[in-house]
């Protein structure tokens, strides 16, 4: 009687091991068989794999931005701490989402975000820490067509916007030679042409204004860019700063 309950208790020990190893098998061929953070080495290959996501968004094959059966270990891993490969400077439009339009995870794109993707002091911190804790090594300004802050902006012509909308006007201070000249146009594509100029003006800003921004820029560390966003078609085009 003795014997047979230390062989069932072996037994039962036994299947607890091998369902124990069952377990951490799939767990890890799960791991393997999933598309783990992109961690690109540098500016070039972070520039490409935000080209490579926003193809898969625009052929609606989003991959990484749709796996949500990783979520609780991708939250356990970022608890630990952040490493996002690109700064995305964007409207704060609805519409607009940096995660799913390069169909990138939780973590891989330090999003900052206010209406009509203009840099003031606020945004010039953040993405200087960005650069110089983050160790980003893209910042992307990304306008978007139909954008609500430009139009209110371009309507305005010279007159001052009330309350805090001032705000805008004076951080699109880059495109006012652009807004004189469009002042009788209203058109879509007028309206586009000032969202791709803002876009550029404000990097340019940010350029300028920012010496660890220039200065990773000037080292080849960071590769700073623009770009204007369609939200019918869900391209990105993407266009490089002067420097």
């Amino acid at each position: 009687m003795q014997l047979t309950r230390k062989r069932t208790a072996l037994v039962a020990g036994g299947l607890v091991v091998i369902v124990a190893l069952g377990v951490a098998v799939r767990v890890e061929q799960s791991r393997r068989g999933r598309n783990d953070h992109p961690n690109p080495a540098t500016p070039e290959a972070a520039l490409a794999e935000l080209r490579a996501g926003n193809a898969r968004y625009m052929s609606s094959h989003r991959t990484l931005s749709t796996d949500t059966k990783h979520d609780a270990d991708d939250r356990t891993e970022l608890a630990k701490g952040q490493h996002p490969f690109a700064a995305v400077l964007c409207c704060s439009d609805s519409r607009v989402c940096p995660e799913f339009i390069f169909d990138q995870r939780p973590g891989s794109i330090f999003d900052i975000r206010n209406a009509g993707n203009v840099v003031d002091d606020d945004v010039m911190a953040s993405l200087e820490y960005a650069v110089e804790h983050l160790h980003v090594r893209v910042i992307l300004v990304l306008g978007h067509k139909g954008c609500g802050a430009i139009e209110a902006v371009h309507d305005a012509a010279d007159k001052p916007l009330h309350d805090h909308l001032r705000a805008l006007q004076e951080h699109m201070a880059c495109i006012r030679p652009q807004l004189a000249a469009s002042r009788d146009r209203h058109s879509a594509d007028d309206l586009n042409q000032l969202s791709k100029d803002n876009a550029k003006g404000q990097a340019m800003t940010l350029l300028a204004e920012s010496e660890p921004v220039r200065t990773a820029v000037s080292s080849g560390e960071v590769r700073l860019v623009y770009a204007i966003y369609d939200m019918v078609t869900g391209e990105a085009e993407f266009f490089d700063v002067e420097k």
